[in-house]
């Protein structure tokens, strides 16, 4: 039975067509809810955490019991409201607020021996740093703003993962979290560099996966969510509320995602349902892009007669 056709009206269209469980949430949920202790005594880093999903998911570290949490923005001045939100939460957390550029690979350097320096340890890394613009048609936008979206979104990703492994490893553990979307997977006109660049970062945590395996890796899709800024096509489907991106990426970080590891989720997904089926998952790499790869059998050809 061919599946039904989406319905642009519905504010859940693109939630549910990102959506590999049969439930999928919008908010948090007891399941989840009950993971969040998960974050208790760990050490984390999460970039772009002056506002927007970065300052949510801070936020749930800290109520989860984070041990240390350090964060970065491009202006130190923004992280300061965040810090006391932290303490605010969690006294006992300690924090780290630095300024820096996760597109300069030096400033990406610092962060992370001044991390160690500081904690000692880190257990989970969440890249969050990204941006999109729209209207950059190729061949009619400024092609240095396409460029631009590129190096913010992927090079961000790829330096942060890279100065963890380099600082932590050289068999580095932990998690590693790289913030995607579902514009990956789909061919809006004018997004073309943040579309790219977001299936770049899956491709990024699938090669980390193979490069790394004492490291567990992760591509996470946040959704649609509210209160964070948003092209005005896609307001009307804004319907993740920020905490339960927050909860997820506790989630991710523990036993219990061990199916998803090097692949891509979405917050949405029913995490009992994850839970359940986490070894098939795993197994078919039902969350891994593929394209030719072996899709057409030993001896090829997709149109056989």
């Amino acid at each position: 039975m061919a599946p039904r056709p989406l319905d642009p009206a519905d504010p859940d269209m693109h939630t549910k067509a990102m959506c590999l469980t049969s439930v999928y949430h919008k908010t948090p949920y007891p399941a989840l809810s009950s993971a969040q202790p998960i974050a208790k005594g760990k050490y984390v880093l999460i970039t772009g955490a002056s506002q927007g999903l970065g300052y949510h998911m801070a936020k749930a570290w800290a109520k989860g019991g984070a041990a240390g949490i350090a964060i970065c923005a491009r202006t130190s001045a923004r992280l300061e409201p965040v810090v006391a939100e932290i303490k605010s939460i969690n006294p006992d957390t300690e924090t780290l607020a630095m300024a820096c550029d996760t597109t300069k690979p030096s400033q990406v350097e610092a962060l992370f021996t001044v991390t160690k320096e500081k904690f000692g340890k880190l257990d989970v890394v969440i890249a969050n740093v990204g941006a999109g613009s729209r209207g950059l048609n190729v061949g009619e936008a400024d092609p240095e703003q396409w460029w631009n979206d590129m190096a913010t979104n992927l090079r961000s990703a790829h330096l942060t993962s890279h100065y963890f492994i380099a600082t932590f490893g050289p068999a580095p553990i932990g998690t590693l979290i790289t913030l995607t979307s579902g514009a990956a997977g789909i061919v809006p006109p004018g997004l073309s560099s943040y579309g790219i660049a977001k299936q770049a970062c899956i491709r990024l945590a699938e090669f980390l996966d193979a490069e790394h395996p004492t490291l567990r890796v992760f591509a996470l899709d946040p959704g649609i969510v509210r209160t964070v800024a948003m092209m005005p096509s896609f307001v009307l489907y804004a319907v993740i509320e920020p905490e339960l991106v927050g909860q997820f990426s506790v989630w991710l970080a523990s036993e219990k995602s061990e199916g998803l590891r090097g692949g891509f989720a979405n917050v949405a997904w029913d995490v009992e349902e994850l839970e359940e089926y986490g070894e098939l998952i795993r197994k078919t790499g039902l969350v891994k892009s593929k394209f030719l790869a072996g899709v057409t059998g030993q001896e090829g050809g997709a149109f056989k007669k």
